[in-house]
């Protein structure tokens, strides 16, 4: 018999209403899931939130015993459950992390794409350089224009809870 307490309630509701009573894993998505623990129970010997994640056995079995499925990986799977759940599309979200992979540097962004940024550059996270207009193709400029992450996306990432960029 183990020594480990249950899980609290709430914490637990809230980990699986994040991944909405599914797999965390976005190719799996089953909806037999057990909540794991990020780093394990053995190292934290705390049951917190934000160490905690929906998995269903397959995906807890090669988490957990095979180390098929690594702690970064996790927690990026986690992150990605809080954006899909707050206001950005898993395109938005994969942009940010792009752009947070090269910090400092600036991704080429075909202009006609720019819907697609819409809610990050509003909610401050992304900022949009627009290039001068050179040589026009079909009604379109043919240079790209550029996009690159800001203080503000750095630390929204930064707030998901250690994950390394």
């Amino acid at each position: 018999m183990s020594d480990r307490p249950p899980i609290p309630a709430e914490i637990r509701r809230r980990v699986l209403v994040e991944a909405g009573h599914r797999c965390a894993i976005p190719t799996c998505r089953y909806i037999d899931v057990d909540v794991h623990h990020i780093v394990p129970w053995e190292t934290c010997q705390k049951h917190e939130y934000e160490n905690l994640i929906a998995l269903c056995p397959n995906c807890h079995r090669r988490a957990h015993k095979f180390n098929e499925i690594d702690r970064k990986s996790l927690y990026h799977y986690k992150a990605n459950l809080r954006f899909t759940h707050d206001r950005f599309s898993q395109l938005e979200v994969d942009i940010l992390f792009e752009c947070a992979q090269v910090a400092g540097q600036h991704l080429m962004w075909a202009p006609f794409n720019m819907l697609l940024l819409k809610r990050l550059i509003e909610s401050g996270y992304v900022q949009y350089t627009s290039t001068p207009a050179g040589v026009t193709i079909g009604g379109m400029k043919s240079n790209p224009d550029y996009i690159c992450i800001t203080k503000k996306g750095l630390d929204y990432i930064g707030s998901l809870g250690e994950v390394d960029l």
